[in-house]
């Protein structure tokens, strides 16, 4: 109940926020995104539900000089449900991000970046117990990291490529590395006045025990805009690598979704 509770709130918050133009544009392929929108995962019986929202809070400077600064706060979540028919979805583990972002955009040229510092934990949920409330098929354990993540970029044309690095300063398992390296690709294209082509492709390079293993996650959709910005974006999703819920950090996961995002 408190995950349903949060969600909503959530998503009240991502729908009363403005909708505007911003210094960076969020990397579409990257899982750990602020976005409202559910995913069903083929083959598994799984369906992932983000609900989240990056607000930008001030404008601390535009000008020809120096460029375009905002200060904003990221808050998300990323919930695994199991599908079991009949339209029951038990939810099986959340992850809760929240901090805070700088975004920067160079005044003479189409580079651009942010940094956020964060906060994100994992916890099992009601729907991974078995029938008398035992997790049975994993034990529960904390999962906590406090990081700082950059990411910058430069568009040319339809296309942003960027590069990105995340360092945690303090995490829960020790087991799981401090430091991931990150890079990726953007594509948006016009269709038509009111329809876009949006995809991505995103790499990062998770390490447990001092093993790396890379991690892919791409995604591609249309765009259809509905008013002022916003509209609704129906993709298709891959994935695999190490999974990126908190709980199950040292599983693979690998699969291919269909879903549906909110753009605002």
């Amino acid at each position: 109940m408190r995950s349903v509770l949060i969600g909503l709130l959530l998503a009240w918050a991502s729908l009363t926020a403005a909708a505007g133009d911003t210094p960076f544009a969020a990397p579409i392929a990257n899982p750990l995104e602020a976005r409202v929108g559910s995913m069903l995962q083929f083959g598994d019986h799984m369906l992932r539900l983000d609900i989240g929202t990056s607000i930008d809070l001030k404008e601390v400077v535009r000008d020809t000089a120096v460029g375009w600064l905002r200060i904003g706060t990221d808050v998300m979540t990323y919930s695994r449900l199991r599908s079991d028919g009949n339209f029951k979805f038990p939810v099986e583990t959340t992850d809760f991000f929240f901090g805070f972002n700088a975004t920067w955009s160079a005044p003479h040229a189409p580079l651009h970046a942010r940094l956020r510092l964060a906060h994100i934990s994992a916890h099992l949920v009601d729907g991974y117990a078995d029938d008398a409330g035992v997790f049975t098929r994993q034990r529960p354990f904390v999962y906590s990291r406090e990081f700082a993540d950059l990411i910058v970029g430069w568009t040319v044309g339809a296309l942003r490529p960027y590069v990105g690095v995340t360092y945690a300063w303090a995490r829960l398992p020790r087991r799981t590395e401090p430091v991931i390296p990150q890079a990726g690709v953007d594509v948006r294209l016009p269709l038509t006045t009111s329809l876009e082509l949006r995809g991505g492709y995103d790499w990062k390079l998770l390490g447990v025990d001092s093993r790396y293993q890379g991690t892919h996650a791409a995604q591609l959709g249309v765009f259809a805009e509905m008013w002022n910005g916003r509209g609704i974006l129906v993709s298709a999703y891959a994935y695999d690598g190490r999974s990126m819920h908190g709980m199950f950090f040292d599983q693979h996961d690998s699969y291919l979704g269909l879903g549906v995002q909110v753009q605002l």
